[in-house]
């Protein structure tokens, strides 16, 4: 049935058309619409960031803010959204910026806020059979349900009370039969009437009455009737209510929409193309808006935040502070000392670490704050005192109770500090230079050691701690290590030694080796103020092996000791290989008791090899060296009746320079030791005059000189260790653990 006529519509005109490629060009009409969702978008960020703080350079901002409201929404591009939109940057540094914070934390968000790429559906199947023309000129509603539904499609319909009005439409032909359910539904919201499938049959309802008994709500996964019909719609990343504020301008009159905040649902109802159109509005604003924003987290060092806060807004907000409101947003920690930035704009979160770099200061006006600074090398109670030397002339807890040793007829005093003459100068004045600033430490400075946590607590201003942090860091350096490596040597002299080891190699060296001495004194050597002992550098250990294989071929050559150590820089290091000596010291005896034992009190003494080195080392690899050699021997005693034994010892105490990987041989000390010793046949030899001739007595003098060679090796890091710790596994090979298809069990 094909029916033509031809009226005005008493409502309003309506263009419909179709073709095969889908959704036609946008009309003035849906113009309008997308730029008022547009600017509900605005506000909506506007509201996500309440409580908002213009932290920004101005002029950036302000036209950040103009591109935004200038955007044409007709030419957004509906682009794919990219899975790798967000960056995290992390310690991000302006160029400008004066100071930086290395605990500070930025995440770049993707600036996306709403989803692109949204495919728009065509209701329109292509099937046979176009050509239907309608044509309606004040029609009366149920006229035109009965030519369509009747009609031409044959289906079963009831028309309920209430349902009247007149339509008016005309189409120039190209409709199908899958065209027209939708025609009729935009002719029955004139009319205030809506169209039910139920079962077989359509139910022609007015809209008021559309909803109550007659509907079941469908989800997005299962299929609809087209009819008239309720969704539920579940969000995923925007409030409930927040949607419903952006959607509900958009509704048609009578259009049904309910808000279930506590599930995050929203259902809504209309017909199918309504339905559609409200879903993908939907889809275009439930975006995951965090990954679009901009947030960053930066540690405060001088500043309170929330003061912090409050020079941004003054300095960046205009005369009214909310030049920028829904821009920059500001949260101030506390308890963490940390200001959140959160913004939609990658370059306003920029500019805000820029000016927090410029604000976050120390000030002099500053009240005393409590830091808590961490050492990673040297000891806190170290530090601390050196820093309460400087800060507070030695007396602050918990230093006060030290003891210093002083020179022989010398008597303490104490340096106090001079009392103030105004309420507006400080009590005690020093003045330090620490990286070029000069400041003055008032009274008020503590420095307490946690020698549990190694650290320092300072009571101090922002700016008196900046520099204290400053001296800390040059003073928490990680300390060098020097490997000693020593051998002790006893030289006996004879023949060509008889007069020492230096006059042997100020002689030249024996045999057929020929070169010029390595321990050559010179006149103003030690040797000519003390005989007894000397010293001198030579170049590198290789030589040393060398000395000592042209001493072995003359004389005989005793390696009493070999030790290696590695020590700290500036600490002592003590190695000793030997026995301990019982030494009376005193005895005593009763008086009243003569039966009572005689009661010895003992005390122990150390013999055999004892070194302890003191090295410093420079920053150019001279190794200064305290040295104390000790080679002690415990004899019998000769010279007295006492019945200890006598110590014999030879010990060299001095300090030495030598670079590092270079070898100092210290040496001269010669002893003397003559032996008596008498063999025979026993009585006969006893016996006087006569007994010579039964025995004979010998006379043994020995003559030995004692040599130190030390080699000092500075490891400032641990891949040097490391070697050091591979070139002994190399000499030592049973150091080596056994591979494992070695082991045996």
């Amino acid at each position: 049935m094909k029916t033509k006529t031809k009226t005005m519509s008493n409502q309003s005109e309506r263009q419909s058309s179709a073709s095969g490629s889908g959704i036609a060009p946008p009309t003035v009409a849906r113009r309008y619409w997308l730029q008022l969702l547009f600017s509900i978008l605005l506000g909506s960020i506007v509201g996500l960031a309440a409580c908002t703080h213009p932290t920004s350079n101005t002029k950036v901002l302000r036209d950040a803010l103009d591109r935004a409201q200038q955007t044409d929404v007709g030419a957004i591009e509906m682009a794919p959204e990219s899975p790798s939109a967000t960056e995290i940057v992390p310690n991000i540094t302006p160029s400008l910026a004066p100071a930086t914070h290395d605990q500070s934390e930025m995440v770049l968000g993707s600036e996306t806020f709403i989803a692109s790429g949204i495919v728009r559906s065509s209701s329109r199947d292509t099937v046979d059979n176009e050509g239907i023309i309608l044509n309606f000129q004040a029609a009366d509603i149920q006229e035109v349900v009965k030519a369509i539904l009747g009609d031409i499609l044959g289906e079963n319909y009831i028309i309920e009370q209430g349902v009247s009005g007149t339509v008016t439409t005309e189409t120039s032909g190209g409709l199908n039969k899958s065209d027209l359910l939708p025609i009729l539904e935009m002719l029955l919201r004139q009319s205030q009437a809506a169209l039910i499938k139920d079962g077989t049959v359509y139910r022609i309802v007015p809209i008021a009455t559309a909803i109550k008994g007659t509907i079941s709500p469908t989800t997005a996964n299962q299929q609809r009737d087209p009819s008239y019909g309720m969704q539920i719609v579940t969000l995923r990343y925007i409030a409930v209510n927040e949607l419903q504020k952006i959607i509900e301008p958009i509704l048609n009159d009578g259009a049904l929409i309910y808000a279930d905040e506590r599930r995050n649902l929203l259902i809504l109802g209309g017909t199918p193309g309504e339905q559609r159109h409200y879903l993908e509005t939907i889809a275009i604003f439930d975006v995951d808006w965090m990954k679009g924003m901009s947030i960053g987290l930066f540690r405060l060092d001088f500043v309170e935040p929330e003061q912090l806060v409050k020079e941004l807004e003054q300095s960046l907000g205009g005369e009214s502070g909310k030049l920028l409101d829904g821009l920059v947003r500001l949260v101030a920690f506390e308890r963490l000392s940390s200001l959140l930035v959160v913004s939609p704009s990658r370059a306003a979160l920029t500019e805000v670490k820029t000016w927090i770099d410029r604000l976050d200061v120390p000030s002099d006006t500053s009240d005393p704050r409590l830091y808590v600074l961490r050492l990673q090398n040297s000891k806190a109670a170290d530090v601390a005192a050196i820093l309460n030397d400087v800060f507070s002339g030695g007396d602050a807890t918990p230093f006060r109770d030290r003891q210093i040793d002083l020179a022989p007829g010398l008597r303490p005093t104490t340096v106090a500090s001079e009392p103030s003459t105004t309420a507006a100068e400080p009590s005690a004045r020093t003045s330090i230079a620490s990286s070029g600033i000069v400041f003055r430490s008032s009274e008020n400075i503590r420095i307490i050691p946690d020698e549990t946590n190694n650290s320092l607590v300072i009571l101090a201003t922002p700016r008196e701690y900046e520099i204290i942090r400053a001296a800390v860091l040059k003073l928490d350096v990680v300390p060098l290590q020097v490997l000693i490596e020593a051998t002790i040597l006893e030289v006996t002299l004879s023949d060509s030694l008889e007069f020492g080891v230096e006059w042997f190699f100020k002689n030249g060296l024996a045999g057929d080796k020929q070169g010029q001495g390595l321990l050559d004194l010179g006149a103003a050597g030690i040797g000519t103020l003390a005989p007894a002992f000397s010293y001198a550098i030579i170049d590198s250990a290789d030589q040393v092996r060398a000395a000592i294989n042209a001493l072995a071929t003359e004389s005989e050559v005793k390696i009493l000791s070999s030790p290696s150590l590695m020590v700290l820089d500036n600490q002592s290091a003590t190695i000793t290989v030997g026995d301990e000596i019982p030494i009376p010291t005193r005895s005593s005896i009763s008086n009243i008791d003569s039966n009572a034992p005689i009661v010895n009190e003992i005390a122990y003494r150390n013999t055999g090899v004892t070194l302890q080195v003191t090295p410093r080392v420079n920053a150019g690899g001279l190794v200064i060296m305290e040295v104390d050699q000790e080679v002690s021997d415990a004899v019998a005693t000769t010279s007295s009746d006492i019945n200890a034994p006598t110590i014999q010892q030879r010990r060299i105490t001095t300090t030495v320079a030598v670079q590092s990987g270079d070898t100092v041989v210290l040496g001269g000390l010669i002893r003397d030791s003559a032996t008596q010793s008498a063999s025979g046949v026993p009585y006969l030899r006893n016996i006087p005059i006569l007994g010579k001739l039964f025995g004979q007595t010998n006379d043994t003098t020995r003559r030995t000189e004692l040599i130190v060679l030390i080699t000092p090796r500075a490891v400032s890091n641990g891949a040097e260790a490391r070697n050091i710790t591979r070139e002994y596994s190399k000499k030592m090979k049973n150091f080596d653990p056994p591979k494992r298809r070695e082991l045996h069990y």
